[in-house]
């Protein structure tokens, strides 16, 4: 990891940060903050402030920020490893549409989890071959699929380990990953060649709390010393306001999570020197 120059990340942010605002403000919001990309949750927005999600994509593009991936819902995600066939048709078709979807709308990544709650079976073939199944499609449109790590800790290398297509990577959830594998490095350290996005948060170590970097117990030093010297994706967070925090506005929310992104980038090159 040493001595590599690293490119300047671009810097983003989730679109859901907490507060309750339409979608179009929301994102004016965070281009006002100094942030260059996000990332979009693959559902219409509910109401009062009702938005189709084809609509999006282009209206961020319009906005001067960056759409670098789509998260699409994870329920019943765990049916990925049902030995069933019938079972994981529909899963499968699901994911297949959001691939199509991101095709059609000019976005280069999937980030999709491989369990809603790890409440699935142990990784298995049946699971190999939905993924399979999703890979090949992925190839074909051009888009990337990234897995995220959860609170199943198991799946995700799984996976990369007998798949091997450059379609094919993982997103690093740094609150998820510390409350599962803590210390243990594995999956930056094995298969950081195959990061492809990042939700940086931080916690207690005791829940998802989806705080502000510098807000848990997260050491950011750590994370950088094994974060690969390759990745030249965004830094993006996935952090949500508190209560607290919604007591005072959005725009210094956003303030306060743009001068922690750059203090995570900050310490990513500096550990990289």
């Amino acid at each position: 990891m040493k001595n590599q120059e690293i490119d300047h990340y671009l810097l983003g942010i989730f679109s859901w940060f907490g507060y309750v605002l339409p979608f179009q403000e929301r994102i004016r919001l965070i281009k006002e903050a100094g942030f260059a990309s996000t990332s979009i949750w693959w559902e219409d927005e509910d109401t009062p402030w009702p938005m189709k999600k084809e609509s999006m994509p282009q209206l961020v593009r319009d906005m001067g920020i960056f759409v670098e991936n789509i998260h699409v819902p994870f329920n019943e995600s765990g049916a990925l490893w049902s030995e069933q066939k019938s079972v994981r048709t529909n899963i499968i078709k699901s994911h297949l549409n959001w691939l199509n979807a991101c095709a059609d709308h000019q976005i280069p990544i999937m980030v999709m989890h491989l369990t809603e709650q790890g409440n699935h079976p142990a990784p298995n073939r049946s699971g190999l071959e939905s993924m399979l199944e999703l890979v090949k499609v992925a190839e074909g449109l051009g888009v990337k699929i990234a897995i995220e790590n959860t609170l199943r800790s198991d799946n995700v290398p799984y996976i990369l380990e007998r798949i091997d297509s450059k379609y094919l990577g993982f997103c690093y959830d740094s609150s998820h990953y510390n409350l599962t594998d803590k210390l243990d490095f594995h999956l930056l350290d094995r298969y950081g060649g195959r990061l492809m996005s990042t939700h940086l948060s931080d916690n207690d170590g005791l829940k998802d709390r989806h705080w502000l970097p510098g807000q848990g117990i997260i050491d950011w030093t750590k994370v950088a010393n094994h974060f690969p010297t390759s990745y030249r994706g965004c830094l993006t967070l996935e952090a949500y306001a508190t209560k607290e925090e919604r007591e005072d506005s959005p725009q210094n929310f956003l303030e306060k999570a743009y001068q922690r992104a750059v203090k995570i980038r900050d310490i990513i090159t500096e550990e990289a020197k």
